[in-house]
């Protein structure tokens, strides 16, 4: 009797690494149809830098750049608040505005995440009636390739929202 547990053990075994190593190698080749290559397996991922610069659309049409990420406004009681765009973008070097970082995950994927951090930004800076869209100017190169430059903008806001 101990002979057909012993056997059943193995088979288990077997029959989970077989599913196990299946379900590997389908993550890897789904990952190359994927924008974000989640779960692909490259041998020499890319090797890509960026730097970013943050530009305020006002309400009036005047495009103002956020020095470091960083700007000021009053609030409709007067006071004054600060934001940060580092305190709200903290993942994958994307926070480090006016700084020459490297693409954790290539070019294609970081850009994506930059413009939706853009619209998460957009819709939590209550104090800032002035904003209307933000955009974000990033200059990459790719696999030490040429610098090329893209400007990335956020949904439009409500004047005053």
């Amino acid at each position: 009797m101990s002979s057909s547990h012993g056997l059943a053990r193995s088979w288990a075994i077997l029959g989970f690494a077989t599913l196990y190593l299946a379900f590997q190698l389908s993550m890897i080749s789904i990952a190359h149809g994927r924008q974000d290559k989640r779960f692909g397996f490259w041998m020499f991922a890319e090797s890509s830098n960026f730097q970013s610069v943050l530009i305020r659309e006002l309400d009036s049409g005047e495009r103002v750049r956020a020095p470091h990420g960083t700007w000021t406004v009053k609030g409709k009681g007067g006071a004054e608040t600060t934001y940060r765009w580092g305190d709200f973008v903290r993942g994958f070097h994307l926070g480090d505005v006016e700084t020459v970082v490297h693409a954790k995950t290539g070019m294609y994927v970081t850009l994506k995440y930059l413009g939706e951090a853009l619209d998460y930004v957009i819709g939590r800076i209550p104090e800032d009636h002035e904003t209307v869209q933000l955009h974000l100017v990033v200059r990459y190169s790719r696999a030490g390739g040429p610098v090329e430059e893209v400007v990335l903008s956020s949904r439009r806001r409500e004047p005053g929202r």
